[in-house]
C-alpha cells in the first residue's frame, strides 16, 4: 500500500534486513495506519542510508511539506561519529521531519539482550508510543543513546501515524 502524499506520511529507510524487520514490526502494529508509512528496501549500509537521504529523500522533503524521513541504522558502537554525519546531511530546514534512529550496536545484539525477534521488537515500540508506556523499550541499554530522538519522532508522527493520533 502507497502512502497519500497529500496527506502526513513517513518513509522510513533501513539499513539492513534486520532493521527492516522491527520496522515491519512497528508498521504491522495495529495501532499504525499503514496508508501514513513507506518502508523502503534494505539500503545495504548506513553510509548508503545517509547517500540515499541526500539523494532522494532531501528532494522530496523540499517539494512536500507532508513528508517524514526516518533513517533506520546500527550505531555500531559509534554513536558520535555516525550521529555528526546525518546531522551534516540534513539541512536546517528540514530538521523537523528526518530522523535518525537505531541500536547502539546492532539488531542482533537487541534481539539477544531482548529475546525477542525482530518484528516483536518493533511492535513493542509502537505499543510503547501508543500506550505512553512510562518504561518504554528505547529506555533499553542499546537503545537509551537515541531517547531524545525517539522523543522528537513520536512527538512529530503520533498525530498522524497512528489511528487516533
Amino acid at each position: 500500500m502507497s502512502v497519500n502524499r497529500y496527506k502526513d506520511h513517513v518513509y522510513v529507510i533501513p539499513e539492513d534486513d534486520a532493521d527492516r524487520q522491527i520496522v515491519n514490526g512497528f508498521r504491522n502494529h495495529d495501532a499504525i495506519d499503514p496508508r501514513a508509512i513507506d518502508v523502503r528496501g534494505p539500503a545495504g549500509g548506513w553510509s548508503k542510508v545517509r547517500n540515499a537521504f541526500l539523494e532522494e529523500y532531501v528532494p522530496l522533503l523540499g517539494r512536500s511539506s507532508h513528508a517524514h524521513v526516518v533513517m533506520v541504522i546500527d550505531f555500531d558502537e559509534k554513536d558520535d561519529a555516525r550521529r555528526r554525519l546525518f546531522d551534516e546531511a540534513i539541512p536546517p530546514g528540514l530538521r523537523s521531519r528526518a530522523f535518525l534512529i537505531g541500536s547502539a550496536s546492532n539488531p542482533e545484539r537487541l534481539r539477544s539482550d531482548l529475546g525477542m525477534t525482530f518484528e516483536t521488537i518493533g511492535r513493542r515500540v509502537a505499543d510503547d508510543c501508543s500506550r505512553d508506556e512510562p518504561r518504554p523499550l528505547w529506555l533499553h541499554d542499546l537503545l537509551i543513546h537515541i531517547r531524545a530522538e525517539f522523543e522528537r519522532l513520536k512527538q512529530a508522527v503520533r498525530p498522524f501515524l497512528f489511528r487516533g493520533g
